[in-house]
């Protein structure tokens, strides 16, 4: 992340402490804000800010749509210059029937704007994802674009707001059986909160066009919440 003060103040002056808190907490907001929220794995929301994070991030993740439930574990992780994000995710998706299927996701968002002193990020990306269960395979290939706004407030403490419309090729193979597959057109919208240095809360909800309904949970909304942690 660059921030607009950093080039704008002789060494003779230190910044007041005011805005060096405020430039502490856009900091904050850049490695926490855009924490990986399972990628592309079913039954859990795609949302994707337009920041990427520089340095290592965790966190667990939930979902449900109608039909199913999710939870996986998720990582994101970008270079010190913060010029692209990579996440994964790896987890369970569990239908309302039936035993639990094995979820994955990978994804890459690469920020192609930022204006307002760092306030405002877009970032196209675009993943893989899906689950299994037996012979029965689903995956997921979404792309699509993420803008987001992020305002800091203290010294360690801010908030985003983001919305990622996108466009997901479905596919369900099944051993024996023609494997089905749909297009279609879907969007999400978001919230992170940074409580600390290191901890954050993220909320998304995903929303669309229904396709055939193929995939656990694209043929309705999707509510997604994550807890992430930032190594630092």
């Amino acid at each position: 992340m660059r921030l607009a003060l950093s080039g704008c103040v002789s060494p003779a002056k230190p910044l007041p402490t005011r805005v060096s808190a405020v430039a502490a907490a856009a900091v904050v907001a850049a490695a926490l804000i855009g924490a990986p929220a399972a990628a592309q794995m079913p039954t859990i929301p795609v949302i994707q800010n337009g920041f990427a994070a520089s340095g290592m991030t965790l966190s667990v993740n939930y979902g449900s749509g109608t039909g199913s439930n999710a939870y996986a574990m998720a990582f994101g992780w970008g270079p010190a210059s913060a010029r692209f994000q990579v996440s994964g995710a790896l987890g369970g998706v569990r239908p309302d029937t039936g035993s639990t299927w094995t979820g994955y996701g990978l994804r890459a968002a690469v920020p192609l704007y930022s204006g307002m002193q760092d306030r405002f990020g877009l970032a196209v990306f675009g993943g893989v994802g899906g689950a299994r269960r037996d012979t029965t395979s689903i995956v997921r290939i979404p792309v699509g674009i993420g803008a987001g706004f992020r305002l800091p407030f203290g010294a360690t403490r801010s908030v985003a707001a983001y919305a990622s419309p996108f466009f997901v090729w479905s596919r369900l193979s099944e051993k024996g059986a023609r494997a089905q597959g749909d297009n279609m057109m879907r969007a999400s919208v978001a919230g992170d909160l940074v409580l600390t240095r290191n901890i954050g809360l993220t909320a998304g909800y995903e929303f669309g066009s229904k396709g055939d309904g193929i995939s656990p949970g694209s043929a309705s909304g999707v509510f997604g919440a994550a807890v992430s942690y930032a190594f630092r």
